[in-house]
């Protein structure tokens, strides 16, 4: 363990500086919730980017999706093993007591800031803000989305990393065009033309062609997450949005949406975000 890690545990726990609690993590913890974050030691970052803790549990980052390709993924172990390598101390919140079907624990983590920064930050966020990673709309990171989106924004409008590429980009939700062949998770962009409903879904209609233009779908029974947490999907018309998530062009280009984490509105700065 370095010196300097013992120093910032040393004040953090003699001074309460942010209220740490050394208890195992509730499941309704925020993976940014500092006062639930507990100290662990790293032993090892895996080829899948994952981290493993002394005590033999495999981390997963909350929020966080790496980029495919042998190059950007070696990139990020580099990056991850100097910050939390073997014998590393790290602050851990733990979104879950269980693991994910991988056998992950979906976690927050926390490390020493550098230079100016605050003592400790977001691992999450010093990733995405490098470029390195794009923010994943996990349900269990909703409560920590507002920093990790600022950090994917600097990201995007500084051209580092994944966004110096053309594979990584914001689509034109009002060109359905450019959606069709579009692979693995997508970000779209426009304006809400109209609302429309069928059964069980309500839909975000970016165009006035029914099988052709872009549309959100999302469940009925979904709608009141969606509202709790500050984006009411049927007040939405005539509003800018962006929405991330997988694209399905069987009946012209869908994306459904099962969670407030996958939509922004930008046509105005982002709130403190209400759990949903």
């Amino acid at each position: 363990m370095r010196l300097g890690s013992v120093f910032v545990l040393s004040a953090l726990l003699a001074g309460g500086a942010f209220c740490i609690r050394l208890a195992t993590a509730q499941e309704t913890a925020s993976p940014c919730a500092l006062e639930t974050a507990v100290p662990v030691e790293i032993a090892a970052v895996s080829q899948e980017l994952d981290l493993t803790t002394m005590d033999g549990r495999g981390l997963a980052l909350a929020g966080v999706e790496f980029p495919s390709g042998a190059a950007a993924s070696e990139t990020v172990r580099r990056f991850l093993a100097e910050r939390v390598g073997a014998g590393r101390l790290v602050f851990l919140a733990a979104v879950a007591t269980a693991p994910d079907r991988w056998g992950r624990i979906p976690s927050g983590v926390f490390v020493e800031g550098r230079g100016s920064e605050a003592p400790l930050v977001s691992l999450a966020e010093e990733l995405i803000a490098a470029g390195l990673a794009r923010f994943r709309p996990d349900p269990a990171a909703f409560a920590c989305r507002n920093g990790l989106l600022a950090a994917e924004a600097q990201a995007r409008g500084r051209k580092l990393g994944l966004w110096a590429s053309g594979e990584y980009h914001i689509v034109d939700a009002g060109r359905p065009e450019a959606l069709f062949g579009q692979k693995g998770m997508v970000l779209a962009e426009g304006v809400v033309g109209a609302i429309g409903e069928a059964g069980g879904s309500l839909y975000l209609n970016f165009g006035p062609r029914r099988w052709t233009d872009f549309a959100v779908v999302i469940w009925k029974r979904n709608l009141e997450t969606f509202a709790r947490a500050g984006t009411p999907p049927r007040l939405l018309t005539g509003r800018r949005v962006r929405v991330r998530g997988l694209i399905d062009t069987v009946s012209g280009p869908r994306m459904e949406l099962v969670s407030p984490a996958q939509i922004e509105l930008v046509d105005e700065p982002l709130g403190e975000p209400r759990r949903p």
